[in-house]
């Protein structure tokens, strides 16, 4: 009796995994190469809304003197059309904002808070 409800719950489990749908992300990889900055990066879908990435008022350090140069972050959300945001903490300069995407991408956010760039790799 134990073996039959094995067989059963393995059969219940091969159909599940064969036909349920597959979940599709997308990822955006940033190297931080920063003048000793913090930064915010962040992922909105098309309503404008907050997808993935930093919070409103959490920014971090981007800066490649205390990482290296092969300093790295990584977003990851679900698959939908996105634009990417980036911001530095106490630049003048406004945010930058690129897209509209629907796959993977890379970037690289650098220079100094006086002059930033966010460009894509």
């Amino acid at each position: 009796m134990k073996l039959q409800n094995f067989y059963l719950i393995a059969i219940i489990i091969c159909v599940s995994i064969t036909f349920a749908p597959t979940i599709e992300a997308h990822a955006v990889d940033i190297n931080l190469n920063l003048e000793a900055c913090s930064c915010k990066i962040w992922v909105e879908n098309s309503d404008h809304y907050r997808i993935g990435g930093d919070g409103s008022r959490h920014y971090h350090d981007c800066s490649s003197v205390m990482y290296g140069n092969n300093h790295h972050k990584r977003i990851d959300f679900q698959n939908v059309t996105f634009w990417l945001h980036a911001k530095v903490l106490g630049s003048l300069m406004q945010e930058k904002v690129r897209g509209p995407y629907n796959n993977n991408t890379c970037y690289e956010i650098h220079g100094s808070v006086g002059r930033w760039y966010f460009d894509e790799a």
